[in-house]
């Protein structure tokens, strides 16, 4: 194992003691950290099984190595971002929806206590 290696594989279990201590302080859900956490084991791996990335560059025609890995990282980066734009589409429904039940019950307390005053 080369000393690259050796630093990558540091770097990725410091990156899963992270997350895994952010879940346990809760801040955040599990259910967010999932693929974070698949991220890190991935990169754990690469690390020991070395000639997966490897072949992996070669069977989808990347020169380099290097190359191949970036494209992966690119692509799981947007898929994280497309998930957390969905989420977020549905947040902000789900506040406008509570925003009309809220304001639609103090209409009808504000009439009820009119009514009980008369």
């Amino acid at each position: 194992m080369t000393i690259q290696s050796l630093a990558m594989l540091l770097a990725s279990i410091g990156f899963l003691y992270y997350i895994f201590r952010n879940i346990n302080k809760n801040n955040i859900l599990f259910e967010h950290a999932f693929m974070w956490i698949v991220i890190g084991f991935g990169m754990i791996v690469f690390v020991l099984f070395e000639v997966i990335p490897v072949k992996l560059a070669y069977l989808f025609g990347f020169g380099l190595t290097s190359n191949f890995l970036l494209s992966v990282a690119i692509f799981i980066l947007l898929v994280i971002e497309f998930l957390h734009s969905m989420a977020l589409s549905q947040q902000k429904q789900q506040i406008k929806n509570l925003i009309q039940e809220v304001s639609m019950a103090k209409k009808r307390i504000a009439e009820l206590e009119e009514s009980d005053a008369e």
